[in-house]
């Protein structure tokens, strides 16, 4: 993933040579939870459903530049 401010975010499916600044392994289930707001990066990070590798200052900000989707907002119905 490229992500640089102010412009479209690349999902590259290939290596595009850039050196990384941010690694982050998680799996699907908790990325969609944070994008979605139902948990946070730092909660996840905790609780060790993610590992950020890497510029500290990025990892930091993750949440931020992650965004949430425009479904977050809306009130969550709990089953």
């Amino acid at each position: 993933m490229i992500v640089t401010p102010d412009k479209i975010v690349d999902l590259c499916s290939v290596d595009p040579g850039f050196e990384v600044d941010l690694s982050v392994s998680s799996d699907l289930r908790t990325m969609t939870s944070i994008w979605m707001g139902l948990q946070t990066v730092r909660k996840a990070v905790d609780e060790r459903h993610m590992k950020l590798a890497g510029d500290k200052q990025l990892a930091a900000k993750m949440q931020i530049w992650l965004g949430l989707s425009p479904f977050a907002k809306e009130k969550k119905i709990v089953a």
